[in-house]
């Protein structure tokens, strides 16, 4: 996936514990269509940043606040990772990813 230009890895953390595999893209709307079509689930597990929450509106800040946090929000997309994920599984998302650059 590194070698991918529209997609952009999240940094290692070796404490992590690998319940999701984050990659951030600026189409990622159409990367995750494109996964969906063929099959793959994928998804946004964090559409929003903590204060474009609802549940946060008491705290005042308003779009732009916290562009770091809002760009990834807007970017980033959760691969399918879990303990039993096949080779070819592996291989098929990278596959669809990669058609992404064509």
């Amino acid at each position: 996936l590194g070698s991918l230009e529209q997609v952009r890895l999240t940094r290692h953390d070796p404490c992590s514990v690998y319940h999701l595999y984050v990659i951030r893209a600026e189409n990622r709307d159409a990367i995750l269509d494109r996964l969906k079509v063929a099959g793959i689930g994928a998804g946004i597990h964090y559409p929003l940043a903590v204060h474009e929450q609802q549940a946060y509106a008491w705290l005042g800040y308003e779009r732009g606040a916290f562009p770091v946090a809002e760009e990834w929000a807007r970017t980033c997309l959760s691969l399918p990772i879990y303990p039993e994920l096949p080779e070819d599984a592996i291989e098929r998302v990278t596959a669809v990813l990669a058609a992404q650059e064509t």
